[in-house]
């Protein structure tokens, strides 16, 4: 994807308008499993002391099939419409996998978690993400598009759980992932350290919008749909 805002607009706008379309929304939400956010783009977020990170969801049709994508941008940025720009955007591709294998050691359950949720929590909303999820997508297509309910359009990360993560100064990304809470109604990301042999806790949870508390903070969204 080009690195403009008009693209960066149009990828948010064209997900928007898939979602009311359970077919194409499962279709570009299989096209990956995670993506990242790397130190670089976490020191950029700092300068500004958000609260949050918006994580919009995108698609990518540069590529040889549309694939999805997030685009990152701080709350302080994203609550006034003259800093909502190219610089002050991050683009983070939906990936399928690694390109090499990873090594993965036996997870326990007996960590002390501080504020995150365990290694077994965050497994357990993964696993009914990916065995519910084409329920969920229309769940939520038959909701309706609209800014209370339907399919989501970003999560709000909140900045402690990056500082979190990032507090470790050998870890170089965090690894997202989409989960799904035991309700079943209410989908989120999961922050996981790359580094899985020393940190098996896993951090607190992103939520998604809709519904949006306070339209007004998330410029982008607006400047992509209208």
């Amino acid at each position: 994807m080009e690195n403009t805002l008009d693209s960066y607009k149009f990828s948010i706008d064209y997900w928007n308008q898939c979602r009311t379309s359970s077919e194409t929304l499962l279709r570009l939400i299989t096209s990956g499993v995670f993506f990242e956010i790397t130190r670089d783009m976490y020191i950029k977020w700092t300068e500004n002391l958000p609260d949050s990170i918006h994580a919009y969801v995108g698609v990518d049709i540069t590529t040889a099939s549309p694939s999805l994508g997030f685009l990152l941008i701080d709350s302080v940025c994203d609550s006034n419409p003259a800093t909502v720009t190219s610089e002050n955007i991050s683009y983070a591709p939906y990936s399928e996998g690694f390109d090499e294998l990873q090594t993965i050691p036996p997870f326990s359950c007996d960590e002390e978690t501080g504020a995150g949720i365990t290694v077994l929590e965050g497994l357990e909303r993964s696993f009914r993400w990916m065995l519910n999820k084409k329920k969920y997508i229309e769940n939520k297509v038959a909701e309706g598009a609209s800014e209370t309910a339907g399919m989501f359009q970003t999560f709000h990360i909140p900045m402690t759980d990056l500082d979190a993560i990032f507090a470790d100064t050998t870890a170089n990304k965090a690894l997202v992932i989409i989960g799904l809470k035991a309700d079943n109604t209410t989908a989120e990301l999961i922050l996981w350290s790359e580094d899985y042999g020393v940190h098996q806790t896993v951090e607190d949870v992103a939520l998604p919008m809709p519904p949006y508390h306070n339209l007004s903070d998330y410029n982008l969204l607006q400047m992509a749909i209208n």
